[in-house]
């Protein structure tokens, strides 16, 4: 019997020692979806996930409109300050085409997300406002 506690007790030491402190879980919170502002002739979702080398963010947009050229969805971060920034962009071109990207960007303070289509003549048709993630 009393082996049996010492066993119990010790099992109960090593799990509350090997369960990582309240900061490192909040730090790995997973992976987040990305809500992106309506406009017309574009679909756009996403994914982001805070990793040790900053966010890791997967992007897609779909074209959703025969008379729109391009859709796109674009996500920007940014540092703490915002005097440097990162973007990262999806560009379908063609109706019911569809594109995504992946990209490690290492500014974490600031994240916002805007869509906006083109034009045959290269020029951006329309734009959403840009949506602030956090």
């Amino acid at each position: 019997m009393l082996r049996r506690f010492s066993l119990i007790a010790a099992s109960a030491a090593m799990l509350a020692l090997s369960a990582p402190p309240a900061s490192a879980a909040a730090a790995q919170s997973g992976t987040h979806k990305l809500s992106f502002p309506a406009l017309h002739g574009v679909k756009a979702w996403g994914t982001y996930a805070r990793t040790s080398k900053g966010i890791n963010i997967h992007v897609c947009a779909e074209d959703m409109a025969r008379n729109v050229f391009a859709a796109g969805a674009v996500t920007v971060a940014s540092n703490a300050s915002k005097t440097r920034h990162t973007n990262l962009g999806a560009v379908a071109f063609g109706y019911h085409q569809s594109i995504c990207r992946t990209m490690t960007v290492r500014y974490t303070s600031h994240l916002s997300v805007y869509t906006a289509t083109w034009t045959t003549a290269g020029k951006v048709g329309s734009r959403s406002k840009a949506k602030i993630i956090y």
